[in-house]
């Protein structure tokens, strides 16, 4: 068992979410997210948060903006755990889903696609078909944005994210992905975007986050 799931099972639900708080705050700030993320997302916006895991840096979003609707979606059997009850009326919930499982259901079509922290535990041969999988949502929503928020390599704290993926988390095939290479990669199968650059890097070295729409 990964050493972080060891101590959330030992901790319980109340206090491995106050750990994982103060844990997380050494990788992000969760609020500077929130605003750089913000600025990129309509007024009234429907978001889909793919891979959005335990929710918590949504509940940041959500209290920076009340008009938002998002629904979270994850392929492991549990997602938005820690996303605040005073949000259950914003929120709907997706565990055990895929992209292409989402899009079957025809369930609306969002405004804002969401990818936050899950580039770099995809491992690079993969994140083909991953991003391939959003053309059929493209098409439906010619205005779509896709939003990527991840870390960019090189960096100390980078380093220290990445051991913690590595040894804490135990991701095995965590792979960095930099700002460049995130650009190429949406280009060569979704493009050709045009790219939006947030202000996140500038204030939360080196996480960043960049809208790409066509």
């Amino acid at each position: 068992m990964p050493i972080g799931s060891f101590v959330r099972h030992v901790l319980g639900v109340r206090f491995s979410r106050r750990l994982g708080r103060q844990y997380r705050a050494i990788f992000v700030n969760l609020d500077k997210q929130a605003a750089a993320l913000s600025a990129v997302i309509r007024r009234d916006a429907h978001v889909l948060d793919i891979g959005g895991g335990d929710g918590e840096p949504l509940n940041h979003l959500l209290a920076m903006r009340p008009d938002l609707r998002v629904t979270t979606i994850d392929t492991r059997l549990v997602v938005g755990q820690w996303i605040d009850a005073c949000y259950d009326r914003q929120i709907s919930r997706f565990p055990g889903t895929s992209i292409a499982q989402y899009i079957a259901l025809n369930k609306p079509n969002p405004d804002v696609i969401l990818i936050a922290d899950v580039m770099h535990h995809i491992p690079p041969a993969a994140r083909y078909d991953f991003l391939g999988s959003l053309s059929q949502i493209l098409v439906r929503v010619p205005d779509l944005r896709i939003v990527v928020k991840d870390v960019e390599p090189g960096y100390p704290r980078a380093l220290l994210g990445y051991w913690s993926d590595l040894f804490v988390t135990g991701d095995k095939q965590v792979n960095p992905i930099s700002r460049d290479s995130l650009v190429s990669l949406m280009n060569n199968v979704l493009g050709p975007l045009h790219r939006e650059d947030t202000n996140l890097f500038e204030n939360d070295l080196p996480n960043y986050a960049i809208s790409f729409s066509r």
